[in-house]
C-alpha cells in the first residue's frame, strides 16, 4: 500500500496515512506565515531594503510545535 492510499479509521471515515495528528485549526498556516516572515527579513537585509515593522514582529514570534 502506498502512503497516499486511503485507510479506514475508527469512525468509518477515510483518511490518508500522511495526515498530521490532531492539531489546532490553522496552526500550520500560522507556522508558514512566521517562517515566510523570517525569510523576508533575511532577504530584505541581503538586498539592503527596509522591512515593514509588522513583518519584523511576525518574524519574532515563536513557532508553535
Amino acid at each position: 500500500m502506498s502512503k497516499h492510499e486511503a485507510l479506514p479509521n475508527e469512525s468509518g471515515g477515510r483518511h490518508t496515512s500522511d495526515e498530521a495528528p490532531e492539531r489546532r485549526p490553522g496552526s500550520s498556516d500560522r507556522r508558514v506565515q512566521i517562517a515566510a516572515a523570517r525569510l523576508r527579513v533575511v532577504l530584505d537585509e541581503r538586498l539592503n531594503r527596509p522591512t515593514p515593522e509588522w513583518v519584523k514582529r511576525l518574524a519574532e514570534q515563536k513557532l508553535a510545535s
